[in-house]
């Protein structure tokens, strides 16, 4: 796959990865430009930042909807511009550094991408809590994917950055918190979203497409959370909730299976399951 730059509207690009359909973006609003997990390769970075400087702008922030491996990227191809990030990102990089920085590693020596220094975990230089309004963007926590996570909403626009949630190729990765996931997608839904970005797969204008995918993901964890609640009300194992979950229905039933084993499990444990060795969830890759 070969990656794409398109301008969803005018000042606000979106960059479609060679890799993992991974999403990238820019918002320039006169002489500023605010990046927003600003890339994988260097290549799809020089994209960016041609489409900033084309405009006679320059990057003033890069906000990282999360601290996955895969999102953290991008700063070091800005060196001095603002990292922007929700106020847990310092507790995940507290704990999880060196383990991003391994991830990061092994993904480049698998993709083949040569370095001439070993990365580096970026630190925040500006956090927030609930909220944070710059030029006409709007950052949001949004918890449930993960602790730290946040979104963007342009609200002159309607643009909605959704980070790793709303995909048209992925299910709903409940790496966090069940509970927490659903009520970030209930609020979002309130919102009059013209423009759907997910963190990775299709970005839409389409109305119905993004009612569809709300529908289908809020569907999932509603189903998700009634089977595996009555299989913890029960007294069953992890193993037993798994086999009560094993025929539910979502998009890429295959290249989604794994997700929802994990799933099914940290589901388990959140609503009161007991820990079993061997079925921890996403706990176990974190």
């Amino acid at each position: 796959m070969t990656m794409s730059l398109s301008e969803l509207v005018p000042g606000f690009a979106v960059l479609h990865s060679r890799a993992m359909a991974y999403n990238a973006g820019v918002l320039v609003r006169g002489k500023d430009a605010v990046l927003i997990d600003a890339g994988l390769f260097a290549d799809e970075v020089d994209q960016l930042r041609s489409y900033i400087y084309a405009q006679a702008a320059a990057p003033t922030r890069i906000v990282l909807t999360h601290s996955h491996w895969d999102h953290v990227l991008g700063p070091e191809y800005f060196p001095g511009v603002p990292v922007v990030q929700q106020v847990e990102s310092r507790n995940v990089l507290g704990g999880f550094r060196h383990e991003i920085e391994r991830q990061v590693t092994e993904w480049e020596r698998q993709s083949r991408v040569e370095r001439e220094l070993p990365f580096v975990m970026p630190e925040p230089d500006q956090t927030f809590a609930e909220e944070l309004t710059f030029s006409d963007l709007r950052l949001m926590h949004a918890p449930g994917h993960a602790p730290e996570a946040l979104v963007v909403w342009s609200q002159e626009d309607g643009v909605l950055w959704a980070g790793d949630m709303l995909s048209d190729i992925e299910i709903p990765f409940v790496m966090q918190s069940l509970k927490a996931y659903q009520a970030t997608l209930e609020r979002l839904a309130r919102f009059d979203v013209r423009v759907l970005v997910p963190g990775h797969g299709a970005a839409t204008k389409d109305i119905a497409e993004m009612r569809r995918r709300f529908s289908l993901d809020q569907a999932y964890l509603a189903q998700l959370e009634q089977r595996v609640a009555r299989a913890v009300e029960q007294g069953w194992s992890a193993r037993e909730a798994l086999v009560v979950c094993a025929d539910m229905e979502f998009r890429q039933a295959e290249s989604n299976a794994r997700p929802h084993r994990l799933n099914v499990e940290t589901a388990f444990l959140e609503l009161g399951g007991a820990l079993e060795p061997g079925h921890e969830g996403w706990n176990r890759l974190q």
